[in-house]
């Protein structure tokens, strides 16, 4: 015997715990349940933002939004149009979440903490009469008369509508995984290709590994064959791998895209000054061979991290306990000026899904209805969040996405019962 439900949520995470409690303050009394694989609900949202949760950013327009093939800020609009950031405030504000504008636009709980935000959707969930299935992964999906069969070790239930926002495949750690895809294969939609996004990088680390574990403000350029792809000014980490911190998180997209391929040579260049001008730089390094007491191994001491100065002076062969830095010649200082403001790190790749905060790549966008997110192959199903082929840029805006895809589901299901 099925259980029966009005509005099956496969997924536990942002969209799926925005859409419960949207659907739930519906006038009509609905019967809604909520599928979680994992042991909990809101398991990845726990992360986000290093704990902190940036849920939204004021910023978040259509061109923030990528897809790989398809015409993903036309796809997005509707969703965020009818849910922009100030409806996401005002929603987290109606769970009893006041949040917080930063100068740079990204929005963040007052508290500063995920477990707030988590904690909050569950309990407007479960008081609004939300049943939650944690621990239930949902293992088939099968279109039956006007609903749907869903298949769990718990037994199967009936559901009249079904939103599916499993999330994608970064951070399988936190609970990332392939389910959503298959779930909706199964009843004919078609996958493009995935490759992680907001990930750390995996570069050459033979100077890389002396700097590991400092951070700095720097520009990352990312370029292909010698012609730019994107570029960021930010705090940039060094790692024993790579290079990761914002700077990189924010344009490791086109490495993700880049290592799906392996067409032609990828570098970041870094300028690890870059509240310096270029021509004030000259100068400066200049006058710094008068400082007295100074071999060429301090020589950038002051200047930047002891540690950083020194691995730029040995890429430049210039490292030396005993030399004095008076004697450093005219060319030699230009050698380090180009050095500090364009060191060239030859780019392996990401770190892979395991790393990554986001997806790029999912269900097709043309499968489904950019107003309504229901699937134009079975009518009745909808799909909302990472799930699908939209990846966003660093900084709240695939926490915006999933609340408005949420949304944007939910009201369609609504008035559809």
């Amino acid at each position: 015997m099925f259980q029966k439900l009005d509005i099956a949520v496969i997924g536990g995470g942002a969209a799926g715990l925005c859409a419960a409690v949207l659907a739930a303050r519906c006038e009509k009394p609905l019967r809604i349940a909520v599928f979680e694989k994992a042991a909990r609900t809101g398991r990845k949202l726990l992360v986000t933002g290093s704990g902190t949760c940036n849920v939204s950013n004021t910023a978040a327009a259509p061109a923030r939004y990528h897809g790989s093939g398809s015409d993903a800020a036309g796809f997005v609009s509707p969703a965020l149009s009818a849910f922009p950031s100030e409806r996401t405030v005002a929603f987290f504000e109606s769970i009893g979440v006041p949040c917080v504008i930063r100068p740079d636009g990204r929005i963040y709980p007052l508290t500063a903490s995920a477990n707030t935000v988590v904690d909050s959707l569950r309990m407007e969930m479960l008081g609004r009469g939300v049943q939650e299935n944690a621990g239930v992964p949902v293992t088939g999906l099968h279109p039956e008369g006007e609903g749907f069969i869903l298949y769990t070790p718990q037994g199967e239930f009936y559901a009249r509508r079904v939103l599916v926002c499993c999330g994608g495949m970064a951070s399988p750690a936190q609970g990332g995984c392939g389910d959503g895809y298959a779930l909706l294969a199964a009843c004919g939609h078609t996958r493009t290709r995935l490759f992680p996004s907001i990930v750390p990088l995996r570069t050459d680390t033979a100077l890389i590994r002396a700097v590991k574990g400092l951070r700095t403000d720097a520009t990352v350029r990312l370029l292909l064959d010698g012609n730019e792809l994107a570029r960021q000014t930010q705090e940039l980490l060094f790692t024993d791998y790579g290079l990761s911190g914002p700077a990189v998180m924010y344009i490791s997209r086109a490495v993700g895209e880049w290592e799906t391929r392996k067409k032609g040579r990828m570098t970041a260049e870094l300028d690890l000054l870059p509240q310096i001008d270029p021509q004030a730089l000259l100068p400066m390094l200049r006058a710094r061979r008068t400082l007295s007491g100074r071999t060429t191994d301090e020589f950038l001491t002051g200047l930047c991290h002891k540690r950083i100065g020194q691995t730029v002076m040995r890429a430049c062969a210039l490292f030396s306990a005993e030399r004095p830095a008076s004697t450093l010649e005219e060319d030699e200082i230009g050698r380090l000026a180009r050095a500090l403001k364009n060191w060239s790190v030859e780019v392996l790749g990401t770190v892979g899904m395991g790393g990554a905060q986001v997806t790029a790549g999912g269900m097709a966008l043309e499968e489904f209805d950019p107003v309504t997110l229901q699937s134009r192959k079975c009518p009745g199903l909808y799909a909302a969040g990472e799930v699908l082929d939209v990846d966003g840029d660093c900084g709240g805006f695939n926490l915006q996405w999933a609340w408005a895809s949420a949304h944007a589901a939910v009201t369609a299901m609504e008035a559809g019962l």
